[in-house]
């Protein structure tokens, strides 16, 4: 059957940056013996996934987005992204990005590629300034939930949907898709469905689609 939605990760798969959040940090000098004790913390199920979010929240309250956004737009492509989606939208299929990444970026991505939806988590910001609050719209390992929701919105079958992803986050993605495919992942993955097709460059999807 042929595919008409196709579901996107956003950190590492469209983006050459693996998490936005780590790269914030980072760009902004708060990841070591910071936001780098709070993943492993996590990593160890001392905390949980919202209090992990909660904490990377709190490092940037007082910012104000004339300081952050800059710092997102720095974030590079993937190469052959813009090609990709232009063929899925040439071809008619929709797009729709689940990331547990930050939608000051997911949104950045969304309308520069044209994507039809998308799915992240925002932090809050009162005028211009962030107040070191999160509101968690897609959970750690939750993808699944939210690809069982848009095929039903939009009356679509499981075979005719397909995912790309790059991490394990997106195992619950791939699971609720007829065509997953995990990209620039080497050796491919045993979490992964058996069925799961394995590519190096994004153009490669397009072959596994049947698009042009």
């Amino acid at each position: 059957m042929a595919t008409k939605i196709v579901f996107l990760d956003c950190d590492g798969t469209l983006t050459k940056v693996k998490s936005s959040w780590e790269y914030l940090h980072r760009r902004l000098e708060l990841w070591t013996k910071n936001a780098d004790e709070y993943q492993e913390l996590f990593r160890q199920g001392r905390i949980d996934y919202h209090e992990f979010c909660r904490r990377d929240a709190l490092l940037w309250k007082g910012l104000t987005l004339d300081t952050v956004m800059p710092l997102i737009h720095d974030i590079p492509y993937q190469p052959h992204v813009r090609e990709l989606v232009a063929s899925l939208k040439k071809a008619g299929i929709v797009t729709v990005i689940i990331s547990t990444g930050l939608s000051l970026l997911v949104n950045r991505v969304k309308e520069e590629l044209g994507i039809d939806r998308a799915f992240s988590n925002d932090l809050i910001a009162r005028g211009n300034v962030l107040s070191g609050e999160i509101r968690i719209n897609v959970d750690y390992d939750m993808k699944g939930a939210i690809v069982r929701g848009t095929l039903r919105d939009l009356g679509l079958k499981t075979d005719e949907a397909s995912a790309i992803g790059d991490g394990e986050g997106d195992k619950g993605m791939f699971e609720e898709v007829g065509l997953p495919i995990g990209f620039n992942i080497n050796g491919g993955s045993a979490n992964f469905p058996g069925r799961t097709q394995y590519i190096k460059e994004l153009t490669e999807a397009k072959y596994l689609l049947r698009i042009a």
